[in-house]
């Protein structure tokens, strides 16, 4: 259970303040099915028209995406069982976008707005880490790995979308702020790793790829 600080702090940010355009900017942030669609395109766009950078980028993020859900998000997960917030806090609310396929109709609609199921014999929960939170902080890494100052800009959406995990009730506060704090790290480690077998590897099987970008992570311009 989510000590007494964190309960305070959660049910301060997940509180009813009666603006529904909050509400439904909150659900739109913390949506997966809202968004994949968008980064997906995203993507395929980046890997077609973009260069050697750009596609690298798209490859160590989803290359760490994959490692952090599988030795981070996953493991720990089960690990705490930690219950969400919407399971174990009766006080709580759950909101979220309506429920319309593809999610994007659902910007018309009203926010979905439902009572917390708090039950008499609590069970393992999945409240931390966050999963979403893990995927923006690294993404947001990695863009500022490959892109400098020009790409640091992605944290802020990156915390936005930690706040909205929180203020939909999905999450505590700390599951957020923890998971931050230790993914960020653990993608840069990864990032050290991927320039390393580069800097090894790329020479040997891709010679003239290597001799143009000897380094992975430069954000110095390309010609």
């Amino acid at each position: 259970m989510a000590s007494a600080l964190d309960q305070r702090l959660f049910l301060h940010l997940n509180a009813d303040r009666g603006w529904p355009g909050l509400d439904k900017l909150m659900a739109v942030l913390s949506s997966l099915g809202f968004w994949f669609p968008v980064m997906v395109l995203v993507a395929l766009v980046v890997v077609w028209k973009g260069g050697f950078r750009a596609r690298a980028m798209v490859a160590c993020l989803l290359l760490s995406v994959a490692l952090i859900e599988g030795i981070f998000v996953k493991p720990l997960k089960q690990a705490f069982g930690r219950p969400r917030p919407s399971e174990s806090l009766a006080a709580a609310r759950i909101v979220s976008l309506a429920p319309l396929k593809p999610e994007i109709f659902a910007l018309t609609e009203p926010v979905r707005v439902r009572p917390a199921k708090v039950s008499s014999r609590p069970k393992p929960g999945k409240s931390f880490p966050s999963g979403h939170t893990a995927n923006m902080f690294c993404f947001a890494t990695v863009l500022a790995a490959f892109y400098g100052k020009r790409g640091a800009w992605l944290f802020l959406i990156a915390a936005l979308v930690a706040l909205s995990r929180v203020m939909t009730g999905s999450h505590w506060p700390s599951d957020v702020v923890l998971t931050a704090l230790l993914v960020v790290p653990l993608t840069l480690l990864l990032l050290r790793l991927y320039a390393l077998a580069w800097r090894k590897l790329a020479p040997r099987f891709v010679p003239t790829l290597a001799a143009r970008h000897p380094e992975l992570l430069s954000t110095a311009p390309t010609a």
